[in-house]
């Protein structure tokens, strides 16, 4: 296509949604038609290369480490001596009368 230019699409249902179709908005073994016009073609700069290349990357290597770190902290937390509530406040009174 050249910028400017329209063109129909027709997608086939079996590219599409198939024998089941989307109920109640899409009928079963429909077509789907569109209408593209090409408005412009830009060549991505060096920023945008860098980020679609490199974004991706960090976002697997963060979802392990956040993962990670969430557990660490858990198991932590649960290894902790429990403390029962009483035995706070009585932590709070002593320390309010030393003071």
């Amino acid at each position: 296509m050249c910028v400017g230019e329209k063109r129909r699409v027709i997608v086939p249902s079996h590219l599409a949604y198939g024998k089941r179709g989307f109920p109640p908005s899409i009928p079963a073994d429909a077509e789907l038609h569109f209408d593209v016009e090409l408005i412009a073609l830009i060549r991505a700069n060096y920023w945008q290369k860098l980020v679609k290349g490199i974004l991706p990357l960090v976002g697997m290597a963060m979802v392990p480490t956040l993962l990670g770190l969430i557990g660490y902290h858990l198991y932590k937390k649960a290894s902790r001596p429990k403390v029962s509530k009483k035995k706070l406040k009585e932590e709070k009174r002593n320390k309010s009368k030393k003071k």
